[in-house]
């Protein structure tokens, strides 16, 4: 669905639709960061990516982890690929927030949060239950581009990592502009290696 058709319709079905729409495109995000994982601990089969760490925070850390010490990458892709594993950290967090606020939302009208542990960290059982915070529709549209762009930047350190030279990828030097679709634009006219600000 186009994102013009999107703004145009009903608020609150706006925010159903957005909500899967941020879905999908974390997991895209995930599949792409599960099988760089995969790579930075020097296997290569896709099925291992099944195998990685459930949660995505532990796996992303990993990634970090690994990719700080690959010999495959070299100094000056390291701390670009660096730079987009710490995006998806971030963005994760992010996204857990629109699917928590959803889930919170359920628990009190069903008058059940009181038994469930799902979106809390176990430091925060028996403190008193939150307010929801507010959440926009544009905030979430935000989120599905910045989800895109990241996406598309831990395929840079993919793509870094399974080419036979240490020539850096275009992903992750050359600023772009995410698409509604999942594709991107080249930012014509700008310098390369201009990606801290370019995913931020």
């Amino acid at each position: 669905m186009d994102l013009d058709v999107v703004r145009a319709l009903p608020m609150v079905d706006q925010m159903t639709y957005l909500r899967g729409r941020i879905l999908e495109a974390a997991l895209s995000m995930e599949a792409v960061a599960r099988y760089l994982h995969v790579r930075l601990s020097g296997g290569s089969d896709l099925e291992e990516a099944l195998h990685t760490p459930q949660q995505f925070q532990v796996l992303i850390a990993e990634c970090a982890e690994h990719a700080a010490r690959s010999a495959q990458l070299s100094d000056r892709t390291r701390s670009l690929a660096i730079d987009a594993i710490h995006q998806a950290a971030g963005l994760y967090e992010r996204r857990n927030r629109f699917v928590h606020d959803a889930l919170r939302l359920s628990l009190v009208s069903e008058q059940r949060w009181e038994r469930s542990k799902l979106w809390r960290p176990k430091r925060e059982i028996g403190e008193p239950l939150p307010e929801p915070e507010p959440v926009s529709a544009d905030e979430m549209v935000d989120l599905v581009f910045d989800l895109i762009q990241t996406t598309w930047r831990l395929r840079g350190a993919l793509w870094c990592l399974i080419g036979s030279s240490q020539e850096a990828s275009p992903y992750l030097t050359h600023p772009f502009e995410a698409q509604w679709d999942g594709s991107f634009l080249p930012v014509l006219g700008a310098s390369n290696e201009s990606t801290r600000s370019a995913g931020q």
